[in-house]
């Protein structure tokens, strides 16, 4: 896909530095079409696109093993009104990459969907995904865990709130630009007391937020989080389909790639957080939310409910110029002294160039960073990361160099 030529490729996986400097396991993405039958709905037939960690990339390869101890995560996305599952494999594979094993039902494909019976087979994926594990036959017995989320965009985001309202066993909820349903996603919220996090776009003109994710949002009973992105647009959460751009009468402000790897610089650490519980992830999540690159962000709830979820206020960064070249100037403001390393990191999480590491006193401090690595060679144009990581809490800013 044509990108603007000061974002490139790299930008997909901008995050995935943790402490330490080393970069977080990906997994291969296996695939498979399976279907699924519900007993309790007549033996209803639920057909899905399957995404999951695997030993190799491609369609039927081998289930990858989980680490030590844990599992694989359930999630299940729902399509929007007349798009295919298949716009949706951007995020279903990255999420499989994570460890989750992703399921998108083709279901509600009619041109009068029922709402309800698809927030139904949402759930019910969900559920049959996360139950697999302690099945035999299955080819991810012993390999999940737990934890379980509903998500979707459109139709099916506003159906993935109907999900989990109507199930509480489903762990959290996520929704990309999510539809008013009926029965009304936004009076369902009100029964929802797990993790939520919405996307919304400022050029949404079939889903607009007043209408539709700033209500939800205020419904919400549990931990809840809205990110409208600016310059997004209702059909650039999925991929290209001409039937949802010719429904959709606003221009959008960035390109398709921007906007969803906008999405996925929040959504990849609040997973690794709320779902996969990684050690760090809630401090992550919360740094970059902080940082508000390229989206507005309101967030309400008991954040310190999971290990790692409150930010620990004290330490932020900027940089200026940015995107920048030759060189830009990374500023970072201390709260109180204490021992802090700011390093750059490029989009595989690899540690390119450390500017600081020691002790510093309160105030502000700043960094010259001219694009060059440890050994003195210009890196390519791209996205990087500044991370600061010590005892006074951790900070993010993400930086785009320009060649």
């Amino acid at each position: 896909m044509p990108l603007r030529t000061w974002i490139p490729i790299a930008c997909l996986l901008l995050a995935i530095a943790v402490p330490g400097g080393t970069a977080l396991a990906q997994y291969p993405v296996g695939t498979a079409d399976v279907t699924y039958t519900d007993p309790a709905r007549g033996n209803r037939s639920v057909p899905v696109d399957l995404y999951y960690p695997a030993t190799a990339a491609g369609a039927g390869q081998p289930v990858a093993q989980p680490p030590a101890g844990s599992g694989f995560a359930a999630v299940a996305f729902g399509h929007g009104f007349q798009m295919p599952a298949g716009a949706y494999a951007w995020v279903a594979g990255r999420l499989a990459s994570l460890g989750c094993v992703v399921a998108v039902p083709r279901t509600g494909g009619e041109l009068f969907p029922t709402h309800a019976q698809f927030g139904l087979d949402l759930a019910f994926a969900a559920r049959t995904l996360r139950d697999a594990g302690a099945l035999p036959a299955s080819p991810f017995f012993g390999r999940m865990g737990p934890r379980s989320l509903v998500m979707g965009h459109s139709m099916g985001g506003g159906c993935a709130l109907l999900a989990a309202a109507g199930d509480p066993s489903l762990t959290a909820v996520a929704a990309f630009a999510a539809a008013e349903t009926n029965p009304s996603a936004i009076a369902a919220c009100a029964t929802i007391d797990r993790p939520s996090l919405l996307f919304a776009g400022t050029n949404d003109c079939v889903t607009p937020p007043a209408g539709h994710q700033i209500p939800m949002y205020g419904a919400l009973a549990g931990w809840r989080a809205l990110a409208t992105i600016d310059g997004a647009s209702h059909c650039q959460f999925n991929a290209y389909n001409f039937l949802c751009d010719l429904g959709e009468s606003c221009s959008a402000g960035i390109t398709r790639q921007e906007q969803q790897d906008t999405v996925w610089l929040l959504l990849e650490p609040w997973v690794r957080w709320v779902l996969l519980q990684e050690e760090g992830a809630g401090a992550w999540y919360q740094s970059v939310a902080a940082a508000r690159e390229g989206f507005a962000y309101e967030q309400d709830g008991a954040v310190a409910a999971v290990e790692g979820a409150s930010p620990r206020a004290g330490r932020r960064l900027r940089a200026a110029p940015n995107p920048f070249n030759p060189a830009v100037v990374v500023t970072l403001e201390m709260d109180a002294a204490g021992p802090a390393e700011l390093a750059i990191f490029d989009a595989r999480g690899r540690r390119v160039r450390v500017l600081a590491d020691g002790a510093l006193e309160a105030g502000s401090h700043e960094w010259r960073w001219d694009g060059r690595d440890e050994a003195g060679r210009a890196v390519p144009g791209g996205c990087y990361l500044a991370r600061v990581q010590g005892e006074g809490g951790d900070a993010v800013r993400k930086l785009v160099l320009l060649r």
